[in-house]
């Protein structure tokens, strides 16, 4: 088991394994805010073993240098802030669709979320102890059951503003009546059952990823994405577009065009604007890769 190191001896470590290191001072004040262990993704790229993460001897290579990696993770923070906020309202655009629609055909059954002619039961049952244990804490949900006692649940439009997206997702594929699944695959354009899910998810684990300062920049998808609608307007090899970030980011572009303004015109231009800011910088031997995303200029 490894111990804990003062930050006199991380640089020590670092400087030892061949980092360039001009302003100590500076690296020690960077060190205590943002920490060795986050800092570490960032300058794993400048390491000799890079990308092999099982066989890592942590020597660098010629010229990693402390601030490379500090300029490379505020570039990475930077795309994710781009992202979330975007991520943000694909996730309340779906909730409210899906609180909506469901909720107006079963207009009689506001709690149609436990109801099993509607939703499986495997799904109500998982649900029933999430409800007691977290979303029942919640003030509003609180507040619901103080003046209706006598009720299990908060009706629809209530309960399922409190529920996490991973639930958001289950209850949709947990919906009995296949023709209400696909109407809410369709408002997103898809025609079919597969595609919604795969790229429904990644928008997931995406968001999920922004909310917990995972690093970005290096992403690779242990799950490919499906091309689906994109064979017909993208040509040739697209290399890993469907496994790296750049398939990420044209994703959250497709989905951005279906919601109201130009949100997907505008994704397209903060992250060019993003990569225009860094173009001069050296960590563009690790990002310029995304220069290349297949940007759309419409809905597809």
């Amino acid at each position: 088991m490894k111990t804990a190191t003062t930050i006199e001896e991380q640089i020590t470590r670092l400087k030892d394994r061949g980092m360039s290191i001009g302003d100590e001072k500076r690296a020690s004040e960077i060190l205590l805010d943002v920490g060795y262990y986050r800092l570490g993704f960032y300058w794993f790229p400048m390491e000799i073993s890079y990308p092999d993460k099982d066989k890592r001897n942590h020597k660098f290579k010629s010229g990693a240098s402390f601030d490379k990696c500090v300029r490379l993770y505020e570039f990475d923070k930077e795309l994710r802030c781009i992202l979330s906020l975007y991520l943000h309202d694909i996730e309340v655009n779906l909730r409210t669709k899906v609180i909506y629609y469901i909720s107006n055909k079963y207009r009689n059954n506001p709690i149609w979320f436990s109801d099993e002619q509607v939703v499986m039961q495997s799904f109500i049952n998982s649900f029933a102890k999430k409800y007691e244990e977290e979303i029942k804490n919640n003030d509003v949900i609180s507040r619901h059951h103080a003046k209706h006692s006598e009720v299990r649940y908060a009706p629809a439009w209530k309960t399922l503003e409190y529920i996490s997206f991973g639930d958001l997702i289950r209850l949709i594929e947990n919906l009995k009546d296949n023709k209400m699944r696909l109407s809410i695959y369709k408002l997103y354009g898809f025609n079919e059952e597969m595609t919604f899910p795969n790229y429904i998810e990644i928008i997931r684990q995406i968001r999920n990823s922004c909310a917990h300062g995972h690093p970005l920049f290096d992403l690779k998808l242990y799950k490919s994405l499906r091309s689906g609608k994109f064979k017909k307007v993208l040509n040739g090899d697209q290399g890993d577009l469907w496994s790296s970030l750049k398939g990420v980011l044209l994703i959250i572009q497709y989905f951005l065009f279906y919601l109201p303004g130009n949100k997907g015109v505008q994704f397209s231009k903060d992250i060019k604007r993003l990569m225009n800011k860094h173009r001069q910088e050296d960590i563009m031997d690790y990002v310029n890769y995304i220069n290349s995303v297949p940007w759309l200029d419409e809905k597809l």
